[in-house]
């Protein structure tokens, strides 16, 4: 693009005299408030200066010679072939034309950015695999290469280091990490393929990024790692065959993930000491674990997913679970969501209390819903359907009902009175198990529509059980005085118009169409 022609009409001579007689003081006047108001427009619009210097370059050979003769906002064309790694300093596009490929080498990434506002779309990257022999020998090798380096930098084909990044229309192969970026903002991985990786994308300390349309396989840690970051947005991409964990989000806040496809990984989509992220519309198929939630509170949504086949036989025959929150997680809402044909369909364990279980639909599991050890997690408005054991409790103290339950296919109650609420509540099954569903449903529930702060609400009102006896101290101090007190009883509260438990036993019900 030719530079712009920066003469202004209102600082020509002509128009400043055209029929009249010049007045020269005025005239001076007149040019020194136009040169203002220009450097005004100028300093207020930044975009005008990369109009001003964009250039289109075509590279030969060597790009890093391109980039150095390049100014800010010009865009470099580099033609097919074998190409030399590179490093980008300025604001620039890079287009691979016919894909060009570049090789990474032991700690050297093919391209390192080191500048806010770089594109790069259309490159082929061949990277280099982990190999901690052939880093040490590297850097024995080069000791200059090691002076004040971190020494345990991975392999990456890609190294960003600078805001506004955009990585388009690529492949890499191969590489101990395929895209790494540390504190960066507003970096956008779109239509990329990262294939046999050890890592596909790792983030860290990161904000506003995002991943798009990308195609990760094959990868043997993560296929995208998300640490200590903020809200980033993993949108429609495909997370298939990685050997250890499709999408980990670890100390993570205020991330969305919607939309992708997660299968046949270890760990499906995993969220560690994560918060306030929503995960939407996700399916997850042939994992071990389809969602696995870890530590983590503060309202992360899990909406309208499904994990479906989460069965494998690698570690343990038949193994496989759609949903799970796990270890000390609470105040997490699970909603809308499908579980079929899974070993646990959804599963809640150790120590989590106060999650809401909502609307959900569970069916052709091992188990639709399993808890073990936790207490005051309000679980309604769930229909668990031709399960080999519908719902299952575990040394656990939950809520099943609010005004409505869940809906059993295996319930045995009558409804005398047509309000759609069994006459008599459902026992959970399961070893030390003190809880029942006083409400349970004749009717699949088709509702589902209760918004987040209303199950928030729900969790405030219902879920009111006590600290669990073994958790209450024995003894206490009063005013200089020891007192040694027992456990109190930890029954559940019963609704008033709860009778005993009996097996009359209707019909077997028609499959809903959930």
């Amino acid at each position: 693009m030719p530079p712009m022609n920066m003469t202004w009409p209102w600082s020509s001579r002509v128009c400043a005299t055209s029929g009249t007689k010049p007045d020269q003081k005025a005239w001076v006047r007149a040019r020194a408030l136009a040169s203002i108001a220009l450097l005004a427009l100028l300093l207020s619009n930044s975009n005008l200066f990369v109009v001003a210097s964009g250039r289109t370059i075509q590279a030969g050979e060597d790009i890093q010679t391109a980039i150095s003769s390049a100014g800010a906002g010009d865009i470099i064309i580099v033609g097919p072939g074998d190409h030399g790694n590179f490093d980008v300093d300025r604001p620039l596009t890079i287009v691979g034309q016919g894909g060009p490929m570049l090789h990474a080498g032991m700690q050297m990434p093919a391209i390192k950015v080191n500048s806010d506002g770089v594109t790069i779309s259309g490159f082929r990257v061949q990277g280099v695999g982990k190999d901690t022999n052939a880093k040490f020998n590297y850097y024995m090798q080069n000791p200059l290469a090691a002076a004040g380096q971190r020494l345990d930098e991975p392999n990456a084909a890609i190294i960003v280091r600078g805001n506004d990044f955009r990585l388009e229309n690529s492949a890499i192969f191969g590489s101990q990490v395929g895209v790494l970026a540390e504190n960066v903002n507003n970096l956008l991985l779109q239509n990329t393929t990262m294939d046999g990786c050890d890592t596909g994308v790792s983030l860290t300390g990161c904000i506003a990024s995002k991943v798009e349309g990308c195609k990760i396989t094959t990868c043997k840690k993560y296929a995208i790692d998300i640490e200590q970051s903020r809200d980033t947005v993993l949108d429609n991409n495909s997370i298939v065959n990685n050997t250890n964990g499709g999408i980990l989000l670890k100390a993570t806040d205020g991330c969305t993930v919607q939309d992708n496809v997660i299968s046949t990984n270890t760990f499906g989509l995993s969220l560690w000491n994560a918060s306030h992220n929503q995960l939407m519309r996700n399916r997850a198929d042939h994992n071990y674990y389809g969602f696995l939630v870890t530590s983590s509170s503060n309202y992360n949504n899990i909406t309208d997913n499904s994990a479906l086949d989460n069965t494998r036989s690698e570690i343990v025959k038949g193994f496989g679970i759609g949903f799970s929150l796990q270890e000390n997680c609470s105040y997490n809402i699970l909603i809308r969501n499908t579980a079929k044909r899974n070993f646990n369909g959804l599963e809640v364990s150790r120590g989590c209390q106060f999650n809401a279980v909502y609307g959900n639909n569970a069916s052709e599991n091992s188990h639709g819903i399993r808890l073990n050890e936790n207490r005051n997690n309000l679980i309604f408005g769930n229909n668990f359907f031709n399960n080999d054991i519908n719902a299952y409790e575990n040394t656990s103290l939950n809520v099943w009902n609010t005004t409505i339950g869940n809906y059993y296919s295996d319930y045995r109650g009558l409804d005398m009175n047509g309000d759609g609420i069994g006459d008599k509540p459902y026992s959970l099954p399961g070893p030390e198990s003190k809880s029942f569903d006083y409400r349970p449903l004749i009717r699949p529930n088709r509702g589902g529509d209760l918004g987040f702060a209303a199950l928030r609400d729900a969790v405030r009102k219902y879920a009111t059980f006590g600290p669990a006896p073994e958790v209450i101290p024995l003894t206490r101090k009063v005013n200089g005085v020891m007192v040694i007190s027992s456990h109190a009883s930890g029954l559940p509260p019963k609704w008033p118009e709860s009778r005993p438990f009996d097996v009359t036993i209707p019909p077997f019900q028609k499959e809903p169409d959930f």
